[in-house]
């Protein structure tokens, strides 16, 4: 007999989230859909659900088939629904036993990777990262919007990296103890210690794990020509295309694995010019202190850019 998802990585993206759901897949006792992240519960970003063709509740529990009662933790992790103002709600309401999962990188950081999670997925076409930032607002009117974009609201990057604002709605809607939440740099500098932390939370035995291989590190498309036809196909097709994507996800057929991992190449993301850099560290600074309240934890390292910033302002 199934069982239904009791555990969910919020987000946030590009935050460790796809790593941390590997290593609970590689157990036996835990039970992590495929695709890592359906996005049902986000029903303001709705367009996430149609890309996996999920339209009913039945589609969704139907990736949760395979869980039966071997599976103490049955998850997902849709990293959308921590910056989403609906999922949390819906997933209370679907089960108010759910726990929850957050991983939560310095914002600046995190803005230049989503940009480039963004243009890998072909959401955003346009490659300089500062362009992209100073256009959000432009674009949250409706602007300079990419003419292949499937969800505008993925280019506000600005918006998604302020996470004290999303961490309060989330704690107004859940108990405290029902929530997990690690920092990224944590997560980098002792993969195991953290690791460890959330087998505890889960109530999960150790296994003894020793190793952590990076997972999901950046990366981009060999070939736009191939990337358009799978990611961004023709309106008259895009059923077909869809359908078809989601077997092969269901399936990983190791030939078609292989010949996707062919057409992704690593990439490392250029050096934000400083002046940028303490743009968006005054922009997120506000945040970042309301986070500190709300989690007691200390990142001055994440405000120092800011610190820095309002210095030079008062000196001029």
């Amino acid at each position: 007999m199934s069982r239904h998802p009791n555990t969910f990585i919020l987000g946030a993206p590009k935050s460790g989230t796809t790593a941390m759901a590997q290593y609970l897949r590689d157990r036996a006792d835990v039970f992590f859909c495929d695709p890592k992240e359906p996005a049902y519960f986000a029903s303001d970003y709705p367009v996430l659900a149609r890309h996996h063709s999920l339209h009913t509740l039945d589609d969704y529990l139907a990736l949760f088939a395979g869980a039966d009662e071997r599976h103490a933790i049955v998850a997902e992790g849709s990293t959308t629904y921590l910056h989403s103002r609906r999922a949390v709600a819906n997933i209370i309401a679907f089960n108010p036993q759910a726990r929850f999962i957050v991983m939560l990188r310095n914002p600046v950081e995190f803005a230049q990777a989503y940009h480039m999670e963004q243009s890998y997925v072909m959401n955003e076409d346009e490659p300089d990262f500062a362009t992209a930032w100073r256009a959000q607002t432009a674009r949250a009117r409706g602007e300079q919007l990419p003419r292949r974009c499937r969800d505008p609201n993925k280019l506000q990057y600005g918006m998604i990296g302020r996470y004290g604002e999303q961490v309060r709605r989330l704690l107004a809607t859940v108990p405290r103890d029902a929530v997990l939440f690690i920092r990224y740099e944590d997560f980098r500098a002792d993969a195991g210690a953290c690791y460890r932390r959330l087998l505890a939370f889960l109530d999960l035995p150790d296994d003894g794990r020793s190793e952590f291989p990076v997972v999901n590190s950046s990366h981009r498309q060999r070939s736009r020509m191939v990337a358009k036809l799978v990611l961004t196909p023709p309106k008259a097709i895009e059923p077909i295309v869809l359908k078809l994507r989601a077997f092969l996800r269901r399936n990983r057929f190791p030939m078609i694995e292989a010949l996707k991992a062919q057409f992704r190449t690593g990439h490392r993301r250029q050096t934000l010019p400083p002046a940028l850099r303490q743009e968006m560290a005054a922009y997120f600074a506000d945040d970042i202190r309301l986070l500190e309240s709300l989690l007691g934890w200390d990142l001055s390292d994440w405000l120092d850019e800011a610190r820095i910033d309002h210095k030079q302002a008062v000196a001029a």
